[in-house]
């Protein structure tokens, strides 16, 4: 137990989290490193003692069975949101430079990048009760390029393994808005949030096994419903069936993605519509789509793209490769 409680914090969980606290009403943030998720974890929360308990009750006799069983407990145990947004403009977001080694109180006001991640963690902790939290914006050391280099390669795991995706619409209202927005084709002039259009958020979307979507005002775009699990949007056919619709994307596989190098021309039409700031992020926000590994070079411009696909290629030979 404790050796995969120990490797699953090294692997599978981010470089640095958001550790998300409560006192009455006001709550804080502060940014911690693995270090601190570990000994949090196994001190204060004794969560391998846990699991050792409820295991020594069992009888798996396998040992990859016995395993994989303790790794989902892991999992189970080791929760936290992940946020997915639009960036806003002109360096307004709270950066990592920005994270104080004390705890910062989640300020109330109209949106910037900070009062965003404020809503963010607010919403991680009251409504879907996680104290650990992870943003693009600030939990990454740009800094450092071996830690950027890893953080990018592993981003789709960080999304598949977090407790639940928030993802934040900035430009929809509500589930009406959300209803009334098309991409625009056939001479039409587009009316569609900007989420569904950013490279990166292709990920974001299929990622989680879990995400629920807010609202411009950060109010759930479906809301509580006694035969519906509010904490997960994939199961609601309605958001469901108008995403598909305005993405592209099945929605067999906005309910369950498989990463892999099948079905190459479906995944490249899905990313075709979307745009990215650095020319390079296109090829960047696609590793975790394909499940392939390649090396993080800002600079080399269009290049990323014909890595990638050197990469596809040696997996995927069937002629329709560029049919998207």
């Amino acid at each position: 137990v404790q050796e995969v409680f120990h490797e699953y914090i090294t692997n599978e969980m981010p470089i640095r989290l958001l550790h998300i606290t409560k006192d009455d009403q006001k709550i804080e943030f502060k940014l911690v490193d693995r270090d601190f998720v570990r000994e949090h974890f196994e001190t204060h929360k004794k969560v391998p003692d846990k699991i050792h308990a409820e295991f020594s009750k069992t009888m798996l006799v396998d040992a990859e069975d016995r395993e994989d069983h303790i790794r989902e407990h892991v999992k189970k145990e080791l929760k936290y949101a992940i946020f997915s947004h639009r960036w806003l403009p002109d360096k307004q977001e709270s950066r990592h430079d920005h994270m104080l080694k004390e705890p910062m109180v989640v300020p109330n006001g109209r949106e910037t990048g900070c009062e965003k991640l404020g809503h963010f963690c607010r919403t991680a902790k009251d409504i879907h009760d996680c104290e650990f939290a992870w943003s693009d914006t600030c939990c990454i050391d740009k800094t450092s390029s071996s830690e950027l280099d890893e953080s990018i390669r592993s981003m789709f795991r960080w999304y598949r393994n977090s407790h639940v995706c928030i993802a934040f619409l900035s430009q929809t209202a509500d589930l009406a808005d959300l209803q009334k927005q098309e991409r625009g084709e056939g001479g039409k002039k587009a009316r569609i949030d900007g989420w569904f259009i950013r490279g990166w958020t292709l990920q974001e979307l299929l990622a989680p096994s879990q995400i629920k979507f807010y609202g411009a005002d950060w109010k759930p775009l479906i809301q509580r419903s006694t035969n519906y699990d509010f904490t997960n949007d994939r199961g609601n056919e309605v958001i469901m069936g108008k995403i598909s619709e305005l993405t592209d994307i099945d929605k067999v596989d906005l309910k369950s993605f498989r990463p892999g190098t099948d079905r190459v021309p479906e995944k490249l039409l899905w990313a075709s519509r979307r745009r990215t700031s650095r020319i390079e992020d296109i090829a960047y926000c696609l590793i975790g789509i394909f499940d392939i590994s390649l090396m993080i070079a800002y600079g080399e411009g269009n290049r990323a793209f014909f890595r990638l696909m050197e990469e596809i290629l040696k997996r995927y030979d069937k002629w329709d490769v560029f049919l998207w």
